[in-house]
């Protein structure tokens, strides 16, 4: 890859240690301190309301903890990097949901410093500014704000996908070497498949871009020999979870064509609109509004070839996946980074003033919903605002469900607890970190869909006693269980996690005859 024609909007400035009076400055003004001073107050307000909040551990979390205590290179539906991250900071700070989410809100900031190192090298002039948009408007946005405090695996992804970019705008624009900064945005996006999977959209977008730069700009940025660096790079970093997928069937890859669920085509217009308008809410209504403008694209713009590459096809290619099936609105998040760097150079380029208005308006919309969104994990509840279908029931009362069972156990004086779902089955692991219940799930058609069906499906043990957790007043059909009734006050956990909607769930006991 080679330095770029210089563009209005997108042109390459001078190297991060230079200074010049019309190119990018690195070294920081007072407005640059004052923005990573906002930037900052966000992430520590994240924490504060990762720590001050009531709710429980999702489902995923809980699942992402149980694999981060034993070191893998992959897991039944996922790659590892989520999990290492989560179990370092649980070995470090000890068992509280906190521990576990407390990497998000700084991996976010991360996330954001890199955009905003990246946005500085591709304005040009307005690279200071434009730095400082990306760095605003990608804490800001509303995926961020969640993914800041329920821990997934598009907080790594993003924050790898972010430094992918950045080493190949940085070799664009003179800031890294040829063949280091190819190798290093392989390698980036490399980590960012051991986080997940729709790293691999980096491949098409290199590829690309590539058609583009030949066959639109009739250059040659990437050459073939940048190409073979950016693949070893990548494969050399994902190589650990392939091997291991390779290994073990291709449990992760399978789960992943499970999850597309393309057996079962619905082709709905309305799934891809649907689709299409979950995206406002991920990035804001006017931030989103105004990442289409990308579209625009500039036939002489290399630098704007390159984000488009890098932002449209996600989004197409998922938009395609929920009018054949269905899609969440979080498949296509990473083409947040490239749009979001987009928005910034626009923004921050030499324009009218209403440009600045605008995008200050759209910032001001986010950071609203950011600041709402803080107050509302922080206290666990939308308050008076709680819609009828409250968002955040999932996240409550299991650790009633969990002191319920506990004196089911005691009373039946047994050691088992068979589930009778995912996440049932995580949840009580969690709770019943580091004692002797043994938590297992029932697999009532022996076909295992999860972690736990794979791992912990419950099998016979004659004589052992055990409580079996169900949705039904009937106990679950397990072959060699003799039930056993119990007094109706002890037969039933019954918490209330929403205003219309109780957690009801029976305890039947029983003892496997031997």
């Amino acid at each position: 890859m080679q330095a770029g024609k210089a563009t209005s909007e997108y042109a390459p400035g001078p190297r991060a240690d230079d200074r010049s009076d019309t190119g990018y400055d690195a070294r920081w003004s007072s407005t640059d301190r004052a923005v990573f001073a906002f930037i900052l107050l966000l992430a520590f307000s994240r924490t504060a309301a990762i720590i001050l909040s009531p709710l429980d551990l999702g489902v995923d979390e809980a699942q992402y903890w149980l694999w981060g205590t034993g070191f893998d290179f992959g897991y039944y539906t996922k790659p590892p990097l989520t999990s290492w991250i989560i179990g370092l900071s649980h070995s470090l700070f000890g068992h509280h949901v906190w521990a576990v989410r407390l990497p998000a809100p700084w991996l976010h900031l991360a996330t954001a410093l890199v955009l905003w190192r990246t946005a500085g090298w591709m304005g040009g002039p307005a690279g200071a500014t434009a730095g400082r948009w990306a760095a605003c408007l990608w804490m800001t946005l509303p995926a961020v704000g969640l993914g800041s405090f329920v821990i997934s695996t598009d907080t790594p992804l993003l924050l790898a996908w972010s430094v992918g970019l950045m080493a190949l705008i940085g070799v664009m624009t003179g800031h890294l070497r040829v063949n280091r900064g190819m190798a290093l945005a392989g390698a980036a996006f490399g980590a960012g498949m051991l986080s997940k999977y729709a790293a691999i959209y980096a491949a098409l977008g290199i590829i690309l871009f590539v058609i583009i730069d030949r066959s639109w700009h009739r250059q040659h940025h990437v050459t073939p020999f940048g190409l073979i660096l950016f693949a070893a790079g990548l494969l050399a970093v994902a190589s650990p979870n392939l091997l291991w997928n390779l290994a073990n069937d291709f449990k992760t890859v399978r789960h992943l064509g499970d999850n597309a669920n393309l057996d079962q085509q619905s082709y709905s217009l309305g799934n891809s609109l649907t689709f299409l308008g979950a995206q406002f809410a991920t990035a804001g209504p006017l931030v989103f509004a105004l990442m289409f403008g990308i579209l625009r694209l500039k036939r002489d713009a290399a630098m704007h070839g390159l984000l488009l590459c890098f932002g449209l096809p996600p989004l197409l290619i998922i938009m395609l996946q929920a009018f054949l099936s269905e899609a969440n609105a979080n498949w296509a998040i990473v083409a947040m980074p490239a749009l979001t760097l987009w928005l910034a150079g626009w923004l921050a380029s030499r324009a009218p003033r209403r440009r600045q208005k605008i995008g200050l308006a759209a910032l001001g919309v986010n950071a609203g919903l950011t600041a709402g969104l803080i107050l509302v994990t922080g206290a666990g509840s939308f308050g008076p605002l709680t819609p009828q279908s409250d968002p955040l029931r999932r996240l409550r009362g299991w650790e009633a469900l969990a002191s319920d069972t506990a004196k089911a156990l005691a009373r039946h004086d047994a050691k088992t607890v068979v589930a009778d779902r995912r996440a049932t089955a995580a949840l009580l692991t969690w709770h019943f970190h580091d004692s002797d219940i043994d938590i297992l799930i029932h697999d009532a058609d022996g076909v295992p869909s999860n972690h736990y069906e794979q791992n912990r499906a419950w099998t016979a043990a004659p004589g052992r006693r055990l409580i079996a957790l169900d949705g039904q007043m009937v106990p679950p059909s397990m072959k060699g269980v003799v039930w056993q009734e119990a007094a109706a006050d002890a037969s039933l956990s019954d918490v209330a996690i929403s205003r219309r909607r109780n957690r009801r769930l029976h305890f039947h006991y029983g003892v496997e005859a031997r």
